[in-house]
């Protein structure tokens, strides 16, 4: 188990939460725990899968939100359990920045805020290990605007611990730490991240994925890079601006599924 600085850990759950699952046939309930991490009280909402017999094995994916929103916010328009119903999905909350206005975000760069984000994730992670039958080697990461760019900075600075990404009208701001599969969507109005993020995001990734060619980026629709050796990257693009694109929670999925 990581240690994370300043943890303490208090609960508050919908249903009734055993200490430990340990695949022992013990069903993981849904829940709103709450985490001391770093002397910020943190929040998140665990969505636990309506197909598990508490025995298999599940996958988890972290679903980011975009700055000034929230779990519960994240958890309505990305709604991943209804496209997956194995897995737990996890919806955490932001925190302030220290006069920076505006609701909750996330760091945009390791160092930043203390690492207060990164910290917060290593908690959740050992929360969802410790009281749900996870499969380790199926760990994701999904985020929207400001919570993409923290799925990538997950990527950068914890990527032995995900095993692929899912992006929604993100910045890549870090170096990618390893290979894994990234699937990256943008509207190609967007004037907030304007689409050639997307792009060069897509580049990035193909490198280090070790594809001989990135995907060309559509206006309405998906390529793939080519031949990549290890692992694949998809650039998906909508007619639309700086908003989540309700289609790609299933593209997503569909692409993590692999």
């Amino acid at each position: 188990m990581r240690i994370v600085p300043g943890l303490v850990v208090a609960i508050l759950l919908w249903g009734v939460m055993p200490a430990s699952a340990a695949c022992d046939g013990t069903s993981l309930a849904s829940a709103r725990p709450t985490l001391t991490v770093d002397g910020l009280l943190r929040t998140f909402i665990v969505r636990a899968p309506a197909a598990s017999d508490g025995r298999t094995p599940s996958p988890v994916v972290f679903a980011f939100h975009p700055f000034g929103m929230n779990g519960d916010y994240m958890a309505s328009r990305a709604p991943v359990a209804r496209a997956w119903r194995e897995a737990i999905v996890v919806y955490p909350t932001g925190a302030p920045q220290p006069g920076a206005g505006g609701g909750p975000s996330w760091q945009a760069a390791a160092g930043a805020l203390g690492d207060r984000d990164l910290h917060f994730f290593d908690a959740m992670l050992d929360w969802v290990r410790e009281h749900g039958c996870i499969d380790p080697k199926r760990v994701f990461a999904l985020g929207y605007s400001n919570g993409a760019g923290f799925a990538y900075l997950l990527a950068c600075e914890r990527g032995d611990a995900l095993a692929g990404l899912a992006i929604a009208s993100g910045r890549l701001g870090c170096k990618p730490s390893r290979p894994m599969p990234v699937i990256i969507n943008h509207g190609s109005l967007d004037s907030t991240i304007p689409p050639q993020f997307a792009t060069a995001a897509a580049e990035t990734w193909s490198t280090t994925n070790r594809c001989s060619a990135p995907p060309t980026r559509a206006s309405n629709g998906c390529a793939v890079a080519t031949a990549c050796g290890a692992a694949p990257v998809t650039l998906c693009g909508y007619e639309g601006g700086h908003e989540y694109d309700s289609s790609f929670t299933a593209r997503a999925v569909d692409f993590l599924k692999r």
